[in-house]
Parts: structure tokens; C-alpha cells; sequence
């Protein structure tokens, strides 16, 4: 695994910086995967929208928690308790674009296989 992509686009400091934290039980990676494909209404709408940086801006708690990839808005509240890295990692992009930390700490991830049915909209340019 030394020479997978996943460690080839790791620097070492980031392999260094990055910490998980202990899930708690029922908050396992595949416990989210089956959350997924529940059918539950992740994004918190009926479907994807337009939205401004300013209407994202309003959803940076804990219990509200939006956040841009790319230019995608993804409502990530019901994520936090399976996120590897804890909800303190997920709340640095909180109502915020976390766009380059996104890709900083995930280069080899897919946001959307992860946070898909979370979809809010798109941020108008």
C-alpha cells in the first residue's frame, strides 16, 4: 500500500496532521453507507436548488451544517457523527467553501460517492 495513489498524493505532513477520532457505535463508514441508500432525505430539500455563498453562509452550526465542494452545496449535518475526522475537521467548512480543504485532505475521494443524496444545489457563479 506504500505506493498506492492515496499515499502517493499524501504529503508526509499531511499523513502527520491528519487524526481520526473514535466513532461511536452505529456511526461506522458502512453504517453511512446504509443511510445512503435508505431513502431518508439527507439534503433537507425537495430538490437541488441555486444558491448564493451568502444563503450558505446561514447554515454553519452544528445542527445546520452546509458546505461547497466544488460548486456543489451538500447539507452535511446528519454526516458529523461519522466523519472519520470528527466534527471539528467538518466545521472548519461550515458555511464555507472547503473546496481546497476538501482536496488538501481527501485528493483521491469522490465527495459526491460520500455526500450524493446530501445534495442541497449549486452555488450560483
Amino acid at each position: 500500500m506504500r505506493n498506492s495513489p492515496q499515499m502517493l498524493s499524501a504529503t508526509n505532513s499531511d499523513q502527520r496532521r491528519r487524526k481520526k477520532v473514535a466513532l461511536k457505535p452505529g456511526f461506522s463508514p458502512l453504517d453511512w453507507a446504509r443511510l445512503l441508500k435508505s431513502g431518508e432525505n439527507l439534503a433537507g430539500v425537495d430538490r437541488p436548488k441555486l444558491l448564493t455563498h451568502e444563503e450558505v453562509q446561514k447554515h454553519n452550526k452544528r445542527d445546520d451544517c452546509w458546505m461547497i465542494i466544488g460548486n456543489k452545496v451538500y447539507n452535511v449535518t446528519r454526516y458529523m457523527d461519522f466523519h472519520p475526522g470528527g466534527k471539528t475537521q467538518l466545521m472548519r467548512a461550515a458555511g464555507k467553501d472547503g473546496t481546497k480543504l476538501f482536496f488538501e485532505t481527501h485528493a483521491w475521494v469522490n465527495p459526491d460517492n460520500i455526500l450524493g443524496p446530501c445534495l442541497v444545489g449549486f452555488v450560483s457563479r
